[in-house]
């Protein structure tokens, strides 16, 4: 009695082949996943020099920058929130050279004049804020 495989040279081939696809199959899972991890390493990165920043910004709470404008031109100043706001418009008369009726400028913070008195702190300046310099409305002059 003879026995006669019915399986053929299509069956073997589909057979050896099955391996070969899971393994194609694999590597792409492969390159997915390892492109999914330096996305998540650059997102931790991101994330790592975020969390450095808004760490530094309570050791110097009281020390930050504002920018403040005149006619057209912005200049940055390092400020310190105890400051008052007279010390910062001294700094910027003089950081913006000789200024007609010096004496008469303020500066202005949303359209509010500053009092001169107050600290920054105390005036409501904070980091990043701009600040403009322009005519008082109170200050009067000859």
């Amino acid at each position: 009695m003879t026995n006669h495989n019915s399986s053929g040279p299509n069956e073997a081939d589909h057979a050896a082949e099955e391996p070969i696809e899971h393994l194609r199959h694999a590597e792409r899972d492969l390159e997915k996943a390892l492109e999914k991890e330096q996305e998540a390493r650059h997102e931790v990165e991101k994330a790592e020099a975020e969390v450095a920043e808004a760490i530094r910004e309570p050791e110097h709470p009281r020390e930050f920058t504002v920018e403040i404008l005149y006619d057209g031109v912005k200049k940055k100043f390092e400020v310190r929130a105890e400051e008052t706001v007279k010390a910062l418009l001294d700094k910027a008369l003089a950081a913006f050279g000789p200024l007609p009726n010096p004496h008469t400028l303020s500066l202005y913070k949303g359209g509010d004049e500053l009092s001169d008195s107050q600290t920054l702190k105390e005036a409501g300046v904070k980091p990043h804020d701009i600040l403009l310099l322009r005519p008082s409305k109170v200050k009067g002059g000859a």
